[in-house]
């Protein structure tokens, strides 16, 4: 087995290869609106089912499980029905964090595999081994996606990740995978910027809402047809922009670097909040206070009873919109939170997330005292990494508008709760 980490200088060569994966990812989209559109709750949970024995097999094959179930007087073939699930142990992120090696079931063949590393904004990122149908899920998704919102891609369509974030990389591939078309990372930050997205004209647009907000204040650049966001808050307001101003649905969806894309928000504005499970990809369980995923979709990482640290509540229903299945309701994963610039611009606090992606940290969090004085408390980082993560948080704060700022830092081992630790605060005064 070939294993690289997170591929860079092979993404022009990997686009080459997608073409041969091109059914699987029709017939992942076509799994997926055949599981919005199951009326009849027996035979949606027969569907699922029928994904057991062959994640049975992948239990058999991780190190991780076969110990585990072992030491709980369990074995994989005990899961016959999602009702057996419960019995089952919980696989959370500090556990993955320190076994991921162990987790994945290694193929047999060979085949090429990459590590890359989950967000971490909330501290401890985690290495997630993805095998190559892991790395081009999206593609397939985004797919049904298309289908879902009744957007029709132009012939060779042109999808565009926007990045607001600095030091990102830039580059432009083909995309089989989507009718043909083109992949395209741009960055906002680059000068020429504007000119390149006039030229590019793209159809889709996945970025995080500070990219969403300066494209929006561009209307020289062409609007897309669909625009995709995802591990961030996404203010209603926003959302409603875009609708009003250009038009054009936002899709937000839940996924996580672990998982893969776990359920997307309705579009319908009765019913923002409600997050629809992309079944029979994965299973979330019901009625609980917390997200429990069982991924059911064929991987080299077997996930079982995997606890993110998000919270929400899901049920089956039907919706307004013409989905039947099951819903994420109370989903707590993103809570909003708004830092202020000294001339009283507010940027979005989520941005600054990637900063934190590359340290070693069991949990942080960063507020915003006054205008120019932020506090970090940092849970489980070494003493020779805080310095250098303090001097590229100001960067970072320069780069969005601020000139003369104090971050200081503190250790806070009490920032380790069971659910996830909102990362980013404010103590300013609300704006009137």
């Amino acid at each position: 087995m070939t294993l690289g980490v997170a591929p860079r200088a092979r993404i022009r060569r990997d686009s080459h290869t997608q073409r041969p994966h091109l059914p699987w990812a029709l017939d992942v989209a076509a799994g997926l609106a055949r599981g919005t559109t199951t009326v009849d709750e027996a035979s949606a949970r027969a569907e699922l089912e029928a994904r057991l024995p062959a994640f049975r097999e992948a239990l058999l094959g991780s190190p991780y499980y076969v110990r585990v179930l072992r030491e709980s007087g369990l074995h994989p073939g005990d899961l016959r029905r999602l009702e057996d699930l419960r019995h089952f142990p919980a696989l959370d992120r500090a556990t993955l964090a320190r076994h991921w090696e162990d987790v994945p079931t290694l193929p047999a063949a060979s085949d090429e595999c990459v590590v890359v590393k989950s967000s971490g904004t909330t501290g401890d990122p985690v290495n997630v081994l993805r095998d190559r149908r892991d790395c081009l899920l999206m593609w397939a998704v985004l797919r049904f996606f298309t289908e879902r919102t009744r957007t029709v891609p132009p012939p060779r369509p042109r999808v565009v990740l926007l990045d607001a974030l600095p030091g990102g990389l830039e580059y432009s591939v083909r995309l089989p995978l989507f009718h043909d078309g083109a992949l395209h990372r741009v960055s906002v930050l680059r000068d020429d910027a504007v000119a390149r997205l006039r030229r590019v004209k793209a159809s889709v647009v996945f970025s995080d809402p500070e990219g969403l907000r300066w494209l929006l204040a561009h209307p020289e650049v062409p609007s897309p047809r669909l625009v995709l966001t995802s591990a961030q808050h996404l203010p209603h307001a926003l959302r409603d922009a875009w609708k009003q101003e250009r038009g054009v649905p936002i899709l937000n969806y839940y996924a996580a670097t672990e998982t893969g894309p776990l359920a997307w928000e309705c579009l319908e504005d009765a019913n923002r909040g409600r997050f629809h499970v992309l079944t029979p990809d994965v299973w979330l369980e019901p009625d609980g206070d917390e997200v429990v995923v069982t991924r059911l979709r064929p991987s080299v990482l077997p996930l079982l009873r995997y606890r993110p640290g998000d919270t929400g509540t899901v049920r089956r229903d039907a919706c307004a919109c013409g989905f039947h299945g099951w819903t994420l309701t109370g989903f707590g994963g993103r809570g909003a939170c708004a830092f202020h610039t000294p001339s009283g611009r507010a940027v979005d606090a989520w941005s600054l997330a990637w900063v934190f992606k590359h340290h070693p940290l069991r949990a942080f969090r960063l507020t915003q005292v006054t205008r120019e004085r932020f506090t970090l408390e940092l849970s489980g980082a070494p003493g020779d990494s805080v310095a250098a993560l303090c001097e590229r948080l100001t960067a970072a704060l320069r780069n969005l508008g601020w000139t003369s700022l104090v971050v200081e830092a503190r250790g806070a081992e009490g920032l380790v709760p069971a659910a996830k630790p909102l990362p980013f605060r404010c103590e300013l005064p609300l704006p009137r």
